[in-house]
């Protein structure tokens, strides 16, 4: 993961999109992340990250369309930042986050779009039209993806095969 400066979420005056989860310590090493309360755990703010690749996953795992896990790394290499960043499977010292997907998948959702545009509104700053542009795509087409989701399900989805008297969701 790339953590040089220029990266928003790296950027102190750049309010960027955290989820609150719960992280147990081992001296420097991150132990667990979980999306509950857990033994030894304290509440914190992690990070989404900037890259458009993990946050298309997000969005999947958010609209359900994906049973990958989530997973969680330190943000930078140094101990001087302790603060966490979602990353994909396989990243370096990444510890996978326990808990039902399910219960985060609204909030999910709201802040991996709102990441995205985010970056957008940052290279828009920066003069990259074309970068801005792309960001703001992804973002349409994850809003895109949800409304879709939504109108795809049948009444015999929603109601778990149980008669709904009527009712249409």
């Amino acid at each position: 993961m790339n953590t040089t400066p220029s990266r928003p979420a790296l950027d102190q005056g750049l309010s960027w999109p955290t989820l609150r989860m719960w992280v147990r310590r081992d001296g420097e090493c991150v132990d667990l992340v979980s999306l509950a309360p857990a033994r030894g755990a304290h509440p914190e703010e992690v990070l989404l990250p900037s890259d458009p690749e993990p946050l298309i996953q997000l969005g999947k795992i958010s609209l359900g369309s994906s049973r990958a896990g989530l997973y969680a790394v330190c943000l930078t290499q140094e101990g001087t930042d302790r603060r966490l960043v979602l990353c994909q499977r396989g990243s370096e010292g990444a510890v996978r986050i326990s808990g039902i997907m399910s219960s985060i998948a609204a909030p999910l959702y709201g802040k991996t779009r709102a990441a995205m545009l985010a970056a957008g509104r940052e290279q828009r700053a920066a003069g990259n039209q074309d970068a801005a542009a792309q960001w703001s795509t992804m973002a349409r087409q994850l809003l895109l993806a949800k409304r879709s989701s939504r109108r795809g399900r049948s009444v015999r989805t929603i109601s778990g095969g149980l008669p709904t008297l009527g009712k249409h969701g």
